[in-house]
């Protein structure tokens, strides 16, 4: 059975335009938890951060009136805001050798040593405009998309490629059920293409991994991965001509909110990242084909680390930040509200349309999200990058990125 986790100002793209149980998960209640306060706030905080989490960091600097200084040199920060775990960028304080971290860090369920403290988590697949695609394929067919095969899927992605070339009315099959494209596409509709290249890649290997099962080796992971390379290489034939001109993007929430603010984003809809598997593919029992497709990633969204090595001031400037996020009331809300984040202790906020659905999915049936590295998450970043100019793909170029992908998540080749 597929296990399921239960819990009680850029131009607008094409996907943002309208018309075109136990441990359960709460609302946030901006209470404090951590006993021991911070001692008062610096004046200054130099952070290095992705720009999906910079926005919570700009909150503490407003609301606790601090200099943020932000910084393209991770050795030169006092505090790190990553997308992925910092193995190797930087040495981090271990936060079970500080008793303010710590105190953090248990809040969070972490009981081993870590230099980093895991900013919540966040759904992640393909986010389209809810009222397009209802308007192009009539009702129902969000929930057909969710829930359609890779063979349903593939074959909706390139008929849906060639209608916007060329608009006439066409019929796609989705989770058995047929939908029609209109004979002419919207004036209001400026779509060049299926796919924006992804936000966050990363993620999208979650499935392939839960497939391979506990034992991470090439013959287990070799065939999720290749369902892996047919969905990346099926991104990149159906491409837009650009972010602002396409229907679908895969991403976290924390990246569109970050890109597009809230208000822009309620409107849109998840459909999960699907990759092509096959019954063969899975090594393990716990999880099962229509789950893997059918089911969104709830993916971490990241990671603070106190940079290990700088001055009494310097580390005093990041501990406040970090505890801030932990434990007060407007850290809450800087996690929950302007991150959109699920935070590491189970609370989230329900006071858009998008939050709600985020924990109405995370309660319903998610896929766990796999923690990388950011060097990993680079890696198969750059590896699907490799392929953005092919044209033929063959049994070689896919042997080829099935490798890198082993390499990137420290997966050894088998001996001949």
């Amino acid at each position: 059975m597929l296990k399921t986790i239960r819990f009680a100002a850029l131009a607008l793209p094409a996907l943002l335009l309208a018309g075109c149980a136990a441990n359960p998960l709460r609302p946030a209640e901006h209470t404090a938890t951590v006993e021991t306060a911070a001692t008062p706030q610096p004046q200054t905080l130099n952070v290095y951060a992705t720009d999906a989490l910079l926005p919570a960091l700009q909150d503490y600097a407003t609301t606790q009136e601090v200099t943020l200084n932000v910084t393209d040199d991770p050795a030169a920060a006092d505090l790190l805001a990553l997308d992925y775990k910092p193995d190797g960028l930087v040495e981090g304080v271990d936060v079970m050798s500080d008793t303010l971290l710590a105190a953090a860090a248990s809040r969070a369920g972490i009981t081993e040593s870590t230099d980093a403290l895991p900013l919540g988590r966040s759904l992640y697949g393909y986010w389209a405009n809810g009222t397009m695609l209802t308007s192009l394929l009539g009702d129902g067919a969000v929930t057909a998309l969710q829930n359609a095969s890779w063979e349903e899927w593939s074959d909706f992605v390139e008929t849906l490629q060639a209608w916007l070339e060329e608009p006439e009315a066409a019929t796609v099959t989705l989770n058995g059920s047929d939908y029609t494209l209109p004979e002419t596409k919207p004036d209001t509709l400026n779509a060049t293409g299926v796919f924006s290249e992804p936000m966050d890649r990363a993620a999208g290997y979650t499935a392939a991994l839960l497939a391979a099962g506990s034992e991470l080796t090439e013959d287990t992971l070799s065939g999720p991965l290749n369902g892996v390379y047919s969905a990346v290489t099926l991104e990149w034939d159906n491409l837009a001509e650009s972010d602002e001109t396409a229907l679908f993007r895969r991403a976290k929430l924390t990246d569109l909110l970050s890109a597009y603010g809230a208000e822009a984003c309620q409107s849109l809809v998840l459909i999960p990242f699907k990759c092509n598997l096959e019954e063969s593919d899975l090594s393990t029992e716990e999880y099962n084909l229509t789950g893997l497709l059918n089911y969104p990633v709830l993916a971490d969204v990241g990671y603070v680390t106190v940079r290990a090595g700088t001055d009494e001031t310097a580390q005093k400037a990041a501990k406040s930040a970090a505890l801030w996020l932990y434990s007060s009331g407007d850290g809450e809300s800087a996690l929950t509200e302007t991150l959109g984040v699920i935070t590491p202790w189970n609370t989230a906020s329900d006071t858009t349309t998008l939050g709600a659905m985020q924990i109405e999915q995370a309660g319903t049936g998610i896929l766990p999200g796999s923690t990388f590295t950011q060097a990993q998450a680079d890696a198969l970043a750059e590896n699907e990058e490799s392929l953005r100019d092919s044209e033929n793909h063959t049994s070689a170029e896919r042997k080829t990125f099935t490798t890198q992908a082993l390499a990137a998540l420290g997966v050894t080749e088998a001996e001949e």
